[in-house]
């Protein structure tokens, strides 16, 4: 009877060993994973900043330059890896939301922009983005919105989305309208006057006549957006990827809450700290690109 007590004792001493490391294991996992050691943890609830990628895709065709053209076969590949992988994608109005209010993020979020308001946005990129319920932003060239030839002349011109198509992909909650300016994004070859490269100032232009000439290009650009949206534009992709210390400074002034360029990296926003949102790099996505050359680019 004694051997059979002292088992017994021996059995719920090892019980209590067993219950009390697993105890403190339990504890120490809670405690170190609030540092990330234990993979990828970006729920940003509890964080200061995040990093966040940026993709810049142009034109969905099968065919063209493969540094700004990309076939829809190829764009739903990268969506369904960029999903199977965790990414989801949001809006510029939940990465403001963070840096401003704190507001968290999902896990790796990932945004997704195009450039030039093209009707291949409409046709192709939105029911894909839609699929997969992504969403995107698109920043279009006030002056070529919604037109097959270019300002003042009868150059054909890639053909753009209108405002009804704008107005529908904006409702589905999927797309973002922002502003790649009115008139700053110009075609060297077919322009007949002043030619400016982008945003910068032209050659024998003033301080003062390039800020109104770009205070005005702004303004005109956010009231056609206004106009057709409701809202005005407070994101700005610059035309070539080309800024200046001006140009901030006036985007600044004029409520913009963050700038794009073309710079290749991954972005890190702090909360607290607006200043993190301008300047935001971006990764062009060429139309040769496979998925797992893309996550590995982003995951860097």
């Amino acid at each position: 009877m004694t051997k059979i007590i002292s088992l017994f004792e021996n059995k719920v001493n090892l019980l209590i060993i067993l219950f009390a490391l697993f105890v403190i294991i339990a504890g120490l996992v809670v405690l170190l994973d609030q540092f990330g050691l234990f993979g990828d943890k970006n729920d940003l609830s509890d964080k200061n900043s995040a990093a966040v990628p940026i993709l810049m895709y142009h034109h969905f065709v099968d065919e063209g330059n493969p540094g700004t053209v990309i076939s829809a076969e190829m764009f739903d590949k990268q969506l369904a890896a960029l999903r199977d992988a965790g990414f989801t994608a949001i809006s510029f109005e939940e990465l403001c939301a963070f840096v401003y209010d704190g507001v968290a993020l999902p896990k790796r979020p990932i945004i997704i922009t195009i450039d030039d308001g093209y009707m291949s946005v409409y046709e192709t990129a939105f029911p894909i983005l839609r699929k997969y319920n992504m969403k995107a932003t698109v920043f279009i060239i006030g002056v070529s919105h919604g037109r097959s030839l270019y300002k003042g002349t009868q150059y054909p011109i890639i053909p753009r989305f209108d405002d009804a198509e704008a107005r529908e992909m904006v409702e589905s909650g999927i797309i973002s309208i922002q502003s790649h300016s009115y008139d700053m994004h110009q075609h060297e070859p077919y322009e007949t006057g002043p030619f400016r490269t982008g945003v910068l100032q032209m050659d024998g232009e003033s301080r003062e006549e390039y800020i109104q000439a770009f205070s005005e290009d702004f303004r005109r650009a956010s009231a056609q957006i206004e106009a057709m949206l409701g809202t005005p534009a407070f994101v700005y992709s610059y035309p070539f990827g080309r800024s200046s210390d001006l140009s901030e400074e006036l985007l600044h002034d004029f409520g913009v809450t963050a700038t794009l360029t073309i710079v290749e990296g991954v972005n890190t926003v702090v909360r607290d700290t607006p200043e993190s949102l301008f300047l935001l790099k971006r990764f062009n996505v060429p139309g040769d690109m496979t998925p797992e050359e893309l996550l590995a680019k982003i995951s860097g």
